[in-house]
């Protein structure tokens, strides 16, 4: 779970946050937030759909996700996706 949380908080959480750190991002997109374990809880099916599945995100993969960090995301979608 700790790993988890490191992905998303790395890749995910620069964008996807109450304040992105990401340059250029003022808000998160979509309203989508996953910086606290029980945002990216409640976020859990989206980030396998657009992060595993579709590879959708990150767009352009602008943070460089690699494709085993991709793979723990999918595993700890399918074991439960709870980050709590």
């Amino acid at each position: 779970l700790d790993e988890v949380r490191r992905v998303v908080a790395e890749r995910c959480a620069v964008c996807h946050a109450e304040k992105p750190t990401f340059q250029g991002f003022v808000e998160a997109p979509k309203g989508v937030m996953l910086d606290t374990p029980r945002r990216l809880s409640q976020h859990a099916a989206a980030v396998y759909q657009q992060s595993v599945i579709a590879r959708a995100m990150p767009p352009g993969n602008l943070t460089g996700i690699s494709d085993d960090e991709r793979a723990l995301l999918g595993r700890w979608f399918n074991s439960g996706g709870k980050a709590e």
